[in-house]
């Protein structure tokens, strides 16, 4: 089969990159680097698989002994990629690295809210680096080369092919100490992640979600299978770094930090303790509150000036973490 071509076959076939179509064409990416199985750099993750082979690699690979991969369907729906958003955020400040695969929905999702904490991210991509696909994340492969690294076991100009989906899945397992599956359907790719990071005989965590989703079939059957249930970093954090306690605290602020903060009238604490640790939409503010929408507008204008809540995915407005707000 296709899917089980050795590194040594895969790495010499070398094609030229097929021209972009209505995609971002250009970006702004380290040099590639060749990182080979020898080199003291080359993670030691990547090393469990019998067939590992030579890395190229767009920026600086971070320490990935707290490693966390976030994988899921390109087609999520809008809370579930929220979700991820949130989750890698948390992880990130917890100091963890989100490695997944650079695709649309919820690895794009996990990329980004690795950014947005502060963290590293690196993803695995199933293309050469001349070119990453998908094109239309050139900026997000920018800012993650900038602040971690792309990774693939294809040549530089190696087009998309399928075997290399396959190959990018189980590489993102191998680099990961933990898989958390967020939204994956019965026939998705994303399983063969899981069965990789379990075969390693590492966790692999799966958020819940309404039997009757199909978005989330795979996943169902991961948690009839043994996984782990994932509803928040902590579940995750608990068994990876149980030393990250008051890291963890930091990035989801409870009613009880919220409601400590003196400082703020009536009005400003309800709006904090209303957006809690997941955060709101105004519609969401306005509901829980009993505001009008100008009023909610005006007290997430003065908090977001000030440095206390910020702008999130969704439309929503969250509470920024304790360590970064202002002194």
């Amino acid at each position: 089969m296709r899917a089980q071509v050795t590194w040594r076959a895969s790495f010499s076939k070398s094609r030229r990159a097929e021209p972009d179509k209505g995609g971002m064409s250009v970006m702004n990416l380290p040099p590639p680097e060749l990182l080979l199985p020898l080199d003291p750099r080359y993670p030691a993750g990547a090393r469990d698989l019998k067939d590992h082979g030579p890395l190229r690699v767009a920026g600086e690979l971070p320490t990935l002994d707290r490693a966390v991969a976030i994988v899921g369907t390109r087609r999520a729906d809008p809370e579930a990629l929220d979700f991820t958003t949130e989750l890698a955020r948390e992880l990130a400040e917890a100091g963890c690295v989100i490695v997944s695969g650079g695709a649309l929905g919820v690895d794009a999702a996990a990329h980004r809210g690795a950014l947005l904490g502060g963290g590293r991210t690196v993803a695995v991509l199933a293309s050469g680096l001349v070119k990453p696909y998908p094109p239309a994340h050139g900026p997000l492969f920018e800012n993650i080369s900038r602040s971690g690294a792309l990774v693939t076991e294809a040549p530089d100009e190696a087009v998309v092919e399928g075997f290399r989906f396959l190959h990018r899945n189980r590489l993102i397992a191998a680099l990961a100490r933990a898989t958390i599956v967020v939204q994956a359907p019965k026939r998705s790719g994303t399983l063969s992640t899981a069965a990789v990071a379990e075969k390693l005989k590492r966790p692999v965590w799966v958020v819940p979600a309404a039997p009757w989703d199909r978005r989330a079939g795979g996943g169902l059957a991961l948690l009839h299978g043994g996984a782990r249930i994932c509803t928040s970093a902590g579940d995750v954090l608990s068994v990876i770094a149980p030393e990250s306690r008051e890291v963890r605290s930091r990035s989801a602020p409870s009613r009880q930090n919220t409601n400590n903060l003196s400082k703020f009238d009536d009005t400003t604490r309800s709006a904090l303790d209303a957006l809690g640790g997941r955060g709101r939409t105004v519609d969401e503010l306005c509901q829980a509150t009993g505001w009008s929408a100008p009023k909610a507008l005006s007290v997430l204008t003065g908090l977001e000036m000030e440095g206390w809540i910020e702008g999130r995915s969704g439309g929503r407005y969250g509470i920024v973490a304790p360590h970064r707000r202002p002194k």
